[in-house]
């Protein structure tokens, strides 16, 4: 997972838009919410009513993160692979004096070789520094490169968690999504996707929050070329560790014409799904 949802979809829109470049009907975040696919709970929710404090461990019984991002055809709005999902896979978690260290496999997909990954997370849900090792047999890699990648890595891993905090009944909080600090030119409005409690529940008998989220994103892809991206969709936080279970949301992205003429204006719509098995 070397890219987080919003950057993997801007990386392989271009490629699709190419081949399926259509107008399609520009959405708000309440149409991507409305379209965004369901998180499947244990039993029904029930409502919020107290306050909740989440993370109050650095982690679980977890195995297997994956992300997987579809766009949606012009045409017929069939859904269409951006590109191969990407997981985490959990290969050993263990725990002293409340802060756990992960040792995982960074599996990419499409060809791209596995990449282990090494980091902590404290009893308040922070993440410390990412180190990564490339399969032997791979000439290493620069400095610089390594430094990209692990940067990389750790924001995909801090986009699918919460630090300590408390979750109030119709109390607005963020998500962070730090994509903005990778060194590009991506800016996340507020810092990650804006929520609301929709209320509580479990998944696998792990209590959730359940949120309704939303957020925005801008870009430049290439000199005087602006990309913006709108997301929607729920969220559920395990309120144990504070980490993402599932979350399931819609994408509606905007590309302006290229100035040199090779690419007019694009929009493709998208969803992304997420599980913490």
């Amino acid at each position: 997972m070397t890219m987080t949802p919003f950057a993997r979809i801007a990386s392989t829109a271009v490629v699709i838009l190419a081949a399926q470049a259509g107008r399609v009907q520009a959405e708000d975040a309440a149409a991507l919410l409305a379209r965004a696919p369901a998180i499947t709970l244990d039993e029904a929710l029930v409502p919020l009513t107290a306050p909740v404090e989440i993370a109050q461990a650095g982690w679980g019984p977890f195995r297997r993160l994956c992300v997987a991002q579809t766009l949606l055809r012009p045409s017929d709005g069939g859904e269409v692979a951006a590109a191969p999902p990407t997981c985490f896979g959990v290969e050993e978690a263990t725990e002293e004096n409340g802060t756990w260290r992960l040792s995982l496999r960074a599996e990419l997909g499409g060809g791209a070789p596995e990449i282990r990954v090494g980091v902590t997370r404290d009893a308040t849900g922070h993440f410390g520094p990412v180190t990564v090792s490339l399969p032997e047999g791979l000439p290493p890699l620069p400095a610089q490169q390594v430094g990209r990648l692990q940067a990389v890595l750790q924001a995909a891993l801090q986009a699918h968690s919460m630090e300590r905090t408390t979750i109030a009944p119709g109390t607005a909080f963020v998500i962070p999504l730090p994509i903005g600090g990778l060194g590009s030119n991506m800016h996340v409005a507020g810092g990650g996707f804006a929520c609301t409690p929709d209320g509580q529940g479990a998944i696998g008998r792990r209590p959730v929050i359940i949120a309704a989220c939303n957020t925005t994103l801008s870009a430049e892809v290439s000199p005087g070329r602006a990309m913006h991206i709108t997301a929607a969709g729920r969220f559920a936080i395990d309120i144990q560790t504070g980490m993402i279970l599932r979350h399931g949301y819609g994408s509606f992205l905007v590309m302006d014409a290229d100035p040199s003429g090779s690419m007019g204006p694009t929009e493709m719509r998208g969803v992304s799904r997420q599980s913490l098995e």
